[in-house]
């Protein structure tokens, strides 16, 4: 776990190891994330190996392996998981944003250990999940797998993440559709400040096909509040130009420009049938994230 220490709280695991995340649609005709077989079979996905012993059966020890090591090791095979789920995670250079007056965690840290905690708990349901990475484009792909060794491949690529480029969720979420199956789902995590993007329109395609889609909405306190005192210089992350003004000036209508965001994608997502969390980096994210599960299960109608 040291290989990822600077992106992933372990504590975030441990604290809602207890919870489940539970589709709201039928997927093939089973509740996804409550039905996953934990048996062995030889019909679907290689999983792992294990040593021979007495009993087992003959035609699934890889005689490759044994005729290169002289032991004789057993294919085993998982059975087709309920649910397929891919988390799609904005690493653009606005989610570097941390505040200046403290040493907190950046909002990528945050969405990090989101991705992290999400990530282990389809796994530990048997569930596969997979990790795509972005901003003007694809920065990182790591295909849905539900064994649970899986997860340190996850973590893995959370630890070679930094937040630079610009933020293109429409062109993205466009290149990716055609690869995503069908029933589904899809997690997008991003603090969604990006323009001139039709994300209603992304979203209406995701949900033809079928997918499930969750939306959680990463801000950091000051980008809700803008609090800041006195003439204040502010520099781009992406590709926007510095600005100097007085915070004060503009304090009142910036609030309401971005409560009138997180207000449309709200309408937006609700409109869609989509899953919409507004998370605020200054609460911990076992808080809001256990918040989240419990309020979405109360919701689930068996």
């Amino acid at each position: 776990m040291d290989e990822v220490s600077q992106n992933y709280d372990p504590q975030v695991l441990t604290r809602i190891s207890s919870l489940k995340i539970t589709a709201m649609n039928l997927v093939d005709g089973i509740l996804t994330g409550q039905h996953r077989s934990r048996h062995k079979g030889s019909s679907v996905e290689f999983a792992e190996y294990k040593d021979y012993s007495p009993g087992d059966e003959i035609r699934h020890i890889d005689w490759k392996v044994a005729g290169k090591t002289d032991k004789y090791h057993v294919k085993q095979f998982e059975q087709s998981t309920n649910l397929k789920c891919t988390i799609l995670l904005d690493a653009s250079g606005s989610m570097a944003y941390q505040s200046p007056t403290n040493q907190g965690e950046s909002k990528l840290d945050y969405a990090c250990n989101l991705v992290a905690g999400l990530s282990y708990l389809f796994l530990k349901q048997f569930d596969a999940v997979g990790l795509t990475s972005f901003n003007d484009q694809v920065v990182q792909h790591i295909p849905p797998r539900s064994k649970p060794s899986h997860l340190q491949h996850i973590l893995h690529g959370l630890s070679t993440l930094s937040a630079e480029g610009v933020t293109q969720i429409e062109d993205v979420l466009a290149r990716l559709t055609e690869r995503l199956q069908g029933r589904g789902m899809l997690i997008l995590i991003s603090d969604f400040l990006t323009r001139d993007q039709d994300i209603q329109k992304s979203l209406k395609l995701l949900r033809s096909r079928g997918l499930e889609v969750i939306l959680f909405h990463v801000l950091h306190p000051d980008e809700l509040n803008l609090p800041f005192e006195g003439d204040t210089v502010f520099e781009s992350l992406e590709d926007d130009p510095t600005v100097g003004l007085n915070p004060i000036d503009v304090r009142e209508r910036y609030q309401k420009a971005i409560q009138e965001q997180i207000d449309t994608l709200k309408n937006i997502s609700n409109g869609l049938g989509v899953d919409y969390a507004l998370m605020d980096t200054s609460i911990p994210l076992q808080q809001s994230l256990s918040y989240y599960l419990i309020k979405r299960k109360s919701l689930i109608k068996i």
